[in-house]
């Protein structure tokens, strides 16, 4: 009896609590008829927000009407879309296959950066812009280009209304103004623009420019819009909330979740307020418990969480679908359909909403849209062009509204540009060479428009630097010139020089044999498509090898050299580069072909004494050895392709086809002599950019110099988890010193392993690899970018 006193004395408070709320929900219902109008407002709550979806499949499954809707955030997202006429199945498949770490980031794929930019796409860890020469802090961490990108897309049916309450559903979407202050309510204009603003999360998303407004998340003022869907004329408030939990006095004594909780107090004291006018209440802010509001990554257990939850109302929502239907009252939530008007006009404006006044980059952009008025496009075609233009990296964001007027659409292009100047960091080690910290400072615009200049270093002991200019010559952005300075210093993997000692004696002084080449390029390019261009340039390149002994192998010799040779000549160029690769890194799909002629001239050597010091060295270096023959006019030839193909959605297989070949009169008996910068240098594990820096199992990188290669290489990249991948390789090749790649050759056979992880820092590569001309196994371990 005592045990039951105190289980009652304990529940009494719940029961009479969840007492009063039936009873207040049957007076409510009692006074439903058939003017009563239902509203649903649901709250912002970043991820957390997910779980409404187990509200609105509660709707669904039980036919309840609903006649306006308000959201925030996430809120918004999801009633915003439910208002077009999408129904919960279809909103939570939307959760399921989105790349949500594409949309909370600011890369695009690698294949929509343009041609002329992929150069320097994606190489930096951090970047910083530079306002008045000094770097600064971005505005915010996410501009949401991509996802500007979906929500167009996701409303595209609904493209030609500019009236919210001419949706299946009327609705309004919370917004706060950052800089006057205040909750505004996007009722009219743009949808995905104004979804777009309720959820720009201050400092984490840009803010959204409307109607000349500075528009953030409209959780800063009203979290749960209950009585902004009651001001609609809603009679019958469906709530769902999964905003703030306050944290405990522990909990604060980090300083993050103060910050947080400063914030939070106001939201939760309103919310208070808020709830007194809902009738149907999901709250979901105690059984998402420790989920945050950037956990976009638990989408799945966040939205059975939610469905969960609903189901635990089922009562109340079975007692509300019933007093509809006595009274009637019925729905039927179809999707809104798409009227397809054509494009009549377009406008290009600044991202605040004045009006561009260079007539020149409104060409510019209209060239690289190639849309014409007078026509319809679906949203796969429009993406598309603002795809174009974004990729041209002269902007941070890129987007588009429509406007009806007399039957048809006019187009609003607004664009957000990037600074002048940026500057970006980036770490990077391998076992190959060192460790080092490459900078990069980049202005567009220095000389004149449509230009880009950029200095890098990678301050390390194999110190590199490059100084770089473009600048584009047509309004199409088609045809650019291309000039380029570039100093290389790396120790030398060359077989040939580590296979011989300073005595050639057979003893264990080995020599570090230093590697420089600096090249200056001149070249006028031009874009065929927005990811392939034809180049037409002469290069410069002058070379030089040298030894370095460290203080203990100098004691040890008496005599060495440190100079080897220095060489230098001229390359005239044709070129033809094509990649569509959706990443730069770990691709999963896409090409990257490279078809290449040279014609050297202008050849200036000098070989050191090495005679009486290095004889052995000298035998391989002298042109002028009896073995040797210098080629007169040598033409190269060069093909290499990089396909790859998703088998599956972890799996993906990559086919690699390099040729490599020279040509020029032959001498018999003798071997053409070619020097280092017109050699095919094999060997690395890394993909490689480098048209003569092929990569081939069980190799360093650069380490088998050859005059001419034929190579096929097949590897299987799996994906074991997130981004942890394991990929096998294989490569065959024949090689020569010959001028083709078939006369005089032996053939090489190489297999590898490779564990690569995508990380803040950049790729981390571990490579186990083997081939048949080595008894022995390479390991190569690298973090982080390279120069």
């Amino acid at each position: 009896m005592k045990k039951k006193l105190i289980f009652l004395a304990i529940a009494f408070p719940f029961i009479v609590k969840s007492q009063k709320k039936n009873d207040s929900l049957n007076i409510a219902l009692q006074k439903v008829t058939k003017d009563t109008k239902f509203g649903l407002a649901l709250s912002g709550g970043g991820a957390k927000g997910f779980a409404h979806i187990g509200i609105l499949k509660m709707i669904d499954s039980l036919g309840i009407k609903v006649d306006y809707i308000t959201g925030t955030s996430m809120g918004g997202i999801l009633g915003g879309l439910y208002a077009m006429g999408y129904n919960a199945d279809q909103l939570k498949h939307t959760v399921y296959k989105m790349d949500w770490n594409r949309i909370l980031s600011n890369k695009i794929p690698y294949s929509k950066v343009n041609i002329s930019e992929k150069d320097e796409y994606d190489k930096y860890i951090l970047e910083f812009p530079v306002v008045k020469g000094i770097p600064t802090l971005p505005s915010s961490y996410i501009e949401g280009q991509y996802m500007g990108e979906v929500l167009n897309t996701l409303t595209f049916n609904a493209k030609h209304i500019n009236d919210f309450s001419k949706l299946r559903i009327p609705v309004q979407l919370t917004s706060s103004d950052i800089e006057n202050g205040g909750l505004v309510m996007q009722k009219e204009g743009s949808l995905p623009l104004a979804i777009r603003s309720t959820l720009a999360i201050p400092a984490a998303f840009a803010p959204v420019y409307i109607d000349g407004k500075l528009l953030v998340d409209g959780g800063l003022d009203r979290n749960y819009p209950a009585n902004e869907v009651r001001e609609m004329g809603a009679d019958f408030v469906i709530g769902g909330y999964t905003g703030f939990r306050l944290f405990t006095k522990k909990e604060i004594e980090n300083p993050m979740k103060m910050i947080y909780q400063t914030h939070a107090i106001r939201s939760v004291e309103d919310f208070k307020h808020q709830k007194e006018l809902s009738n149907i209440l999901v709250d979901f802010v105690d059984p998402l418990g420790e989920i945050t509001t950037k956990d976009f990554a638990k989408f799945r257990k966040i939205i059975r969480i939610g469905e969960i939850e609903a189901r635990k109302h089922l009562p109340e929502f079975v007692a509300l679908a019933e007093a509809q239907r006595k009274l009637g009252i019925k729905y039927e939530h179809t999707m809104i359909e798409e009227v397809k008007l054509p494009t009549t006009q377009f406008t290009f404006n600044e991202e605040d909403g004045t009006p561009i006044a260079d007539a020149a980059e409104i060409e510019v952009l209209k060239r690289q849209m190639g849309l014409t008025e007078g026509k319809y496009y679906d949203a796969k075609t429009v993406n598309e062009a603002i795809d174009r233009v974004f990729g041209m990296r002269q902007y941070v964001k890129v987007y588009y509204t429509y406007t009806n007027v007399n039957d048809g659409l006019v187009m609003n292009v607004f664009v957000k540009r990037a600074k002048k100047g940026a500057f970006k960091l980036a770490l990077h080690y391998d076992t190959e060479q060192s460790v080092g910290i490459i900078v990069n400072y980049t202005y567009r615009n220095i000389l004149l428009n449509r230009s880009r200049f950029l200095a890098t270093v990678d301050i390390s002991e194999r110190f590199k630097a490059k100084l770089a200019y473009q600048q584009f010559l047509d309004s199409g952005e088609r045809l650019w010139l291309d000039l380029e300075a570039k100093m290389v210093h790396l120790k030398s993997n060359d077989l040939n020089f580590r296979l011989y000692d300073v005595n050639g004696d057979g003893s264990d002084s080995f020599p570090n044999h230093m590697y420089r080449n600096i090249t200056g390029k001149i070249a006028l390019n031009y874009n065929v498509s927005p990811n392939a261009y034809v180049s037409l340039g002469t290069e410069f390149s002058t070379e030089r090898m040298y030894s370095l002994l460290d203080k203990v192998d100098q004691s040890k010799v008496d005599n060495y050299s440190k100079k080897l040779y220095n060489h230098s000549n001229f390359n005239t160029f044709l070129k033809f580069e094509q990649n569509n690769l959706n990443k730069r890194y770990f691709t999963t799909k896409g090409n990257h072909l490279q078809v290449s002629t040279r014609f050297y001239y202008g050849d200036r050597y000098q070989l050191y004494d090495l005679n009486t010091v290095q004889p052995l060295l000298y035998l391989i270096l002298n042109p002028k050895d009896p073995y040797y023959y210098e080629p007169k006019n040598l033409v190269s030839f060069t093909l290499n392709e990089n396909f790859f193909y998703p088998i599956t959605r972890r799996l993906t297989v990559k086919a690699n086809v390099f040729l490599g070949a020279s040509f020029s009169a032959k001498k018999e008996g003798q071997v053409p002599y070619l020097f280092l910068n017109q050699k095919y240098n094999l060997g690395g594990s890394e993909y490689n950019y480098d048209l003569l820096s092929p990569e081939f199992n069980g190799l360093r990188q650069k380490e088998l110099p050859m005059t001419s290669v034929a190579k096929a290489g097949l590897s299987f990249q799996y994906r074991i988890m997130k981004k942890l991948y394991l990929t096998p390789s294989f490569s065959y090749g024949k090689v020569s010193q010959e001028l083709s790649p078939f006369n005089d050759s032996f053939d090489m056979f190489g297999y590898g392993l490779n564990l690569g992880y995508e990380s803040l820092i950049g790729p981390i590569s571990l490579n186990v690899s083997r081939n048949s001309q080595l008894d022995f196994s390479r390991i190569y371990f690298s973090i982080g970018f390279k120069f």
